[in-house]
């Protein structure tokens, strides 16, 4: 994989003498895979030149162009992108979906008659809109993961897994935690956690890191990181390179050569093995093949999405939140056509969640946050849906209060914008209305991890100890498929996968990932009822799995490491007496993980073969 830098620069194109080194045009990078696959992360002013050195190249230029979000400097070079305009070119364009405008007419908006003398519907090539939410989809041979960023507008990093290695693009994206953007690399929150995990094991992250810990006070809310955030979660999450992006307007090369000499020496100073650099125009690296390359399935969880209606119908609710807080959250609403209901007490609290069926709710700076979320949860719980939970509080009251409050789904700190309010709402409830749901990470994860290891099962040989439970389960409980799995940090490996192709996929489309949090058998009867699972490619796609049902595996020492787990295309359901078959089989695979590889201790699942 060759990724090429056309653009570097955030906010405005800056041209001139002071900016030769590193380049003066807006965000874009090229990415191309061995196999010759073409894909754009953003089209910035970057994407002319990019768009000219296509043109000169092979006939017809076809490709695929990932936007990060809409503002100006992401998007202005796609008027000027001529292969748009080369009549038997085939291009795609993903971008994040909002809940009024469609990608496509966002697009629009900066190609009208008053704006530009040539409009969208002008583009000869064939053109195709994609709007995606947190998932991840193909094109071609490259896997494209997606993870919304915290930015002023809706805003998606993408994840790109090709030949074996790994690239992060992060661009426009502000810490969580202000702690966090201001250097102290203290245990991070939910949301900065989440990032780590999206960045881990990369081979390269490119980054915003547009300011520094010294700037960042008066930018906080424009959303944008500081170096000092880029190289803490980049050392935090194991990652091989990280390039400083969307360098700031007013830096000059000598500037930037400054910041990422002080990033480096944050690295050295970290004991992080991180090479660091800074991102300029025309450089390019290459990205070579691992020895653990091919690790992904070809289905994968869509984050391409299908209509689910009007997402302006939703509504929010807003409980005990100060007057210049609601202004602000009410106008956010009103700018996307959501309705907001608001109350001034938690009084009759579960009257109010049960009356008003909102998408999402905001809760005043209370103490006791925590157990008024959980009140608003099992109000909501006959409705079968996971509600977002957003505490709005001070910056000093959130770092303190995040570790006690597990039932909080994330929190919006003061001061905020309406521009800043209204992104991280719609980022909520497109998270909230996608009907699939990644498994949480066990509290204990790195722990389980070690044990997992410790078993030196993963990417071993078939083995007939194992099998032959996978064999005696399909056919006692009439199932086409049973697999013995191991979840390791960021797959699902099968030590064995009868009626099923595949070695592995990722974890994140995993339903065993899901299992081994649970302290009991995990039965879902039928996956297109149920809300973690209905819109997992695994069940609207092939292998089209409507039945599931996982028994935790665990460890000599304790830890869930797996499952053992039966599926069915059809929805079913298990008797006690299937269900105890079902656990009695799991124990028996218990005991083989308790012996190296190759080594068949000779156990044989003494279970009868009907229930």
């Amino acid at each position: 994989m060759r990724v090429r830098f056309w653009g570097t620069r955030g906010s405005i194109a800056t041209p001139g003498p002071a900016t030769l080194r590193y380049g003066g045009n807006t965000s874009c990078v090229e990415v191309r895979s061995d196999s010759g696959t073409i894909i754009l992360i953003d089209c910035g002013t970057g994407a002319h030149a990019l768009g000219q050195a296509l043109q000169a190249g092979p006939k017809p230029c076809s490709g695929h162009i990932l936007i990060s979000h809409t503002h100006w400097d992401h998007i202005q070079g796609l008027p000027f992108f001529a292969p748009l305009f080369e009549e038997g070119n085939e291009w795609a364009i993903y971008g994040p979906r909002g809940l009024g405008q469609s990608l496509q007419e966002v697009l629009a908006g900066q190609m009208e008659y008053a704006y530009f003398p040539v409009a969208l519907n002008a583009f000869a090539a064939k053109v195709e809109y994609h709007e995606v939410v947190e998932g991840a989809f193909m094109i071609g041979d490259v896997r494209v993961a997606t993870h919304y960023l915290n930015h002023p507008a809706l805003t998606v990093g993408y994840r790109i897994e090709a030949d074996g290695a790994t690239l992060v693009y992060a661009s426009d994206h502000e810490p969580h935690c202000a702690e966090a953007g201001h250097g102290h690399p203290n245990t991070p929150e939910k949301g900065d956690a989440a990032h780590i995990e999206f960045l881990r094991e990369a081979d390269l992250v490119i980054h915003d890191a547009q300011y520094t810990a010294a700037e960042y006070p008066s930018k906080i809310g424009w959303g944008h990181s500081t170096i000092e955030y880029v190289i803490d979660v980049a050392h935090a999450a194991n990652v091989r390179r990280v390039v400083l992006y969307h360098h700031d307007p007013t830096r000059t090369d000598e500037a930037v050569d400054a910041l990422v000499a002080q990033a480096q020496r944050r690295a050295a100073e970290a004991g992080a093995p991180l090479e660091v650099s800074g991102a300029a125009e025309g450089s390019t690296i290459e990205l070579r093949r691992l020895a653990n390359a091919a690790k992904f399935a070809p289905y994968l969880p869509s984050s391409l999405v299908q209509p689910v209606g009007d997402l302006s119908r939703e509504r929010v609710l807003v409980i005990g939140a100060p007057a210049g807080d609601l202004e602000i959250l009410a106008a956010a609403a009103e700018a996307d056509g959501l309705e907001l209901v608001s109350s001034p007490s938690v009084d009759g609290l579960e009257e109010k969640v049960r009356a008003c069926e909102p998408s999402l709710v905001f809760l005043g700076d209370a103490v006791g946050a925590d157990a008024i979320a959980r009140t608003v949860r099992e109000a909501s719980a006959e409705r079968g849906k996971d509600i977002p939970i957003i505490v709005v509080a001070d910056q000093a009251r959130a770092v303190a209060a995040r570790g006690e409050a597990s039932s909080v789904t994330d929190w919006l700190t003061r001061p905020f914008s309406i521009q800043y309010a209204r992104s991280r709402m719609r980022a909520w409830l497109m998270r909230s209305m996608l009907r699939w749901r990644q498994a949480a990470l066990p509290a204990n994860e790195e722990e389980r991890l070690q044990s997992v290891h410790r078993l030196a099962l993963l990417d071993t040989e078939p083995e007939e100890r194992f099998d032959r439970h996978a064999r005696i389960a399909a056919a006692a409980l009439d199932a086409p498929i049973a697999l013995v799995t191991l979840v390791d940090r960021d797959r699902q490996w099968f030590k064995s996968h009868l009626g099923f192709a595949f070695s592995e996929t990722p974890r994140d489309i995993g339903f065993c990932s899901h299992a081994i949090l649970e302290g009991a058998p995990m039965v879902v009867s039928d996956a297109l009822s149920d809300d973690r699972f209905a819109e997992n490619p695994a069940v609207i796609g092939d292998p089209h799995v409507r039945f599931y049902a996982g028994i935790p595996l665990r460890a000599p020492d304790g830890a869930a490491v797996g499952a053992f787990c039966i599926a069915d295309h059809k929805p079913r359901s298990l008797s006690a007496a299937q269900l105890k078959m079902l656990q009695d089989i799991a124990r028996l695979v218990e005991e083989e993980l308790q012996h190296p590889p190759g080594e068949d201790v000779g156990s044989v699942a003494r279970v009868p073969l009907k229930a």
